[in-house]
């Protein structure tokens, strides 16, 4: 009963969006509800998590596409102690307001761990330090097919964070993603490219290694 309820409530604020956004093309495209966490449904975060704890990544700058309500990365950071400056995105203004209420109860919280909102679409290399590890969970779920306004597209969004990897470092993306599959052929042609090249798959995650991208290698909206 309370998934059936979870399931008509999503439904129902999606409908509401596409009404508005119909009305005013121009509107923001974002989540209206705030994702929990479910590792039957979406297993990425913990994945991802895992990962950093088994390999003990510390002190790395990672940057984490959809926290999540749960904000599972940024508290196990906390919790195991890793200590990896994470800057996470969200689309969600639940899952930002959820953020700020963890670190106004508890300020150590957000010291390794900062959440901005925004779409990844609206994005500029000015805006973005440069970083060990990126995740792109969910990369290619929220694009459109005719992008409206200064939006870049999948294309561009990938070499955009490709161009912030630092040489050697590390993009996550993940398999069961419902965007994955207009996000693959992406991915195929980069590493044709020699842009970067799969190293691991682990568990629900595909890894691959990014080589220099300069900036200068991409077209965004805002450049």
């Amino acid at each position: 009963m309370i998934r059936g309820l979870w399931r008509a409530y999503v439904r129902v604020g999606d409908m509401k969006e596409r009404a508005l956004r119909h009305m005013m093309p121009s509107r923001m495209r974002f989540v209206h509800y705030s994702w929990p966490l479910r590792p039957g449904v979406c297993p990425c975060d913990i994945h991802f998590c895992e990962y950093l704890k088994e390999r003990n990544i510390r002190r790395k700058s990672i940057f984490h596409l959809g926290t999540g309500g749960h904000h599972i990365v940024g508290l196990q950071n906390q919790e195991v102690g890793l200590e990896n400056n994470i800057l996470g995105l969200t689309v969600s203004p639940n899952e930002l307001r959820s953020y700020v209420t963890r670190v106004v109860r508890n300020p150590h919280f957000g010291k390794y761990y900062k959440v901005m909102f925004a779409d990844i679409y609206t994005l500029s290399a000015s805006y973005l330090p440069s970083f060990d590890m990126v995740t792109l969970f969910h990369l290619s779920e929220f694009s459109d097919a005719e992008n409206i306004g200064p939006r870049m597209n999948d294309s561009e969004t990938l070499r955009l964070f490709c161009s912030k990897i630092v040489s050697g470092g590390l993009l996550f993306l993940y398999r069961g993603s419902y965007g994955y599959p207009r996000c693959a052929p992406l991915i195929d042609q980069a590493v044709a490219d020699g842009q970067m090249a799969i190293v691991e798959q682990y568990k629900s995650l595909n890894i691959f290694q990014v080589s220099d991208v300069p900036a200068s290698t991409y077209a965004s909206a805002f450049e």
